[in-house]
């Protein structure tokens, strides 16, 4: 069958294992569908070990929020709120952003809620993070999957949350407890982006980039994670992403500002990198105003 002839809307193949975007199509027709099916399951057990695949319903205007949990093991469940992840190349994140604009805050706190709710009935312990379709058109969202470790994108929820997960985890891993009760949380402060710098080049089809760093400068007034310095050399057997670059404001706005002021700012040397692009993108009247946070 497909989602066009039995359930009225386009259907998302995907790999039960899959992660990353691989073993992932959509499937407008029944021909595709049918064609998917073999390409995806063989692409399942060459990646992943296994060959199970499901069908879902393709939401057009996606938005991809996930909710940050920390467990202490023992049933005790927080939320340190929400991420919005729905800038996306190739199913790959580029740029994440707290708090979610364009979304009702009832929402927002429900999903929360399910969040901590599944958390607290498997006892989950340390960080993890619950993740949600969320459409567009109908303010509708679905259950999309738990990533049971530290998210790439940790640091705008440490940015408006004055927390450090990773001490939180150090700290549950040995006295088994939550170093602060639900009460204690402080609720979100301001705005966070971060965009993600990779090896690639935006002008070939993002198709990889490697060789020796020979110019390095990031930008000051924010945070900059990264393993690079001038003088690295960038291979293709690993990750493309060299750093993540992550600015605050007191609003979005002034969050936005900051972000075009480090894109400017930013300069690397040696090969092609994905930096234009990410400048480019952060002066969009779109990414602007917020109006379009669609998965591309």
């Amino acid at each position: 069958f497909s989602g066009a002839d039995r359930c009225g809307y386009l259907v998302m193949l995907k790999s039960t294992a899959g992660g990353g975007g691989i073993g992932m199509q959509k499937c407008d027709t029944k021909a595709e569908l049918s064609e998917a099916f073999e390409q995806v399951a063989r692409l399942s057990q060459n990646s992943f070990g296994q060959s199970g695949i499901f069908l879902e319903k393709f939401v057009v205007n996606a938005r991809h929020i996930e909710i940050q949990i920390f467990g202490d093991g023992n049933g005790n469940v927080v939320s340190f709120g929400e991420r919005d992840c729905s800038l996306q190349r190739r199913n790959q994140k580029v740029v994440e952003e707290t708090p979610a604009v364009g979304i009702n805050r009832n929402q927002v706190a429900e999903m929360e809620a399910h969040a901590v709710r599944l958390g607290e009935l498997v006892s989950y312990k340390s960080a993890g993070t619950v993740e949600y379709v969320y459409d567009a058109d109908t303010n509708e969202y679905y259950f999309l999957e738990v990533n049971t470790r530290l998210q790439v994108e940790h640091g705008i929820t440490e940015a408006v949350r004055n927390v450090d997960l990773v001490e939180w985890m150090v700290k549950v891993a040995y006295e088994a407890k939550l170093p602060l009760s639900v009460d204690q949380i402080q609720p979100a402060q301001g705005h966070a982006i971060e965009v993600r710098v990779y090896a690639e080049d935006p002008f070939k089809n993002f198709q990889p980039s490697t060789g020796k760093l020979t110019g390095w400068v990031m930008p000051d007034n924010c945070r900059v994670d990264t393993w690079c310095d001038r003088g690295i050399e960038v291979s293709s057997f690993y990750d493309p992403m060299l750093a993540k670059i992550i600015v605050t404001g007191n609003t979005r706005e002034e969050a936005v500002n900051n972000l075009q002021t480090a894109m400017h700012t930013a300069k690397i040397d040696g090969f092609e990198t994905n930096i234009a692009y990410l400048g480019a993108l952060s002066h969009s009247p779109e990414f602007k105003d917020g109006t379009q946070l669609y998965t591309q």
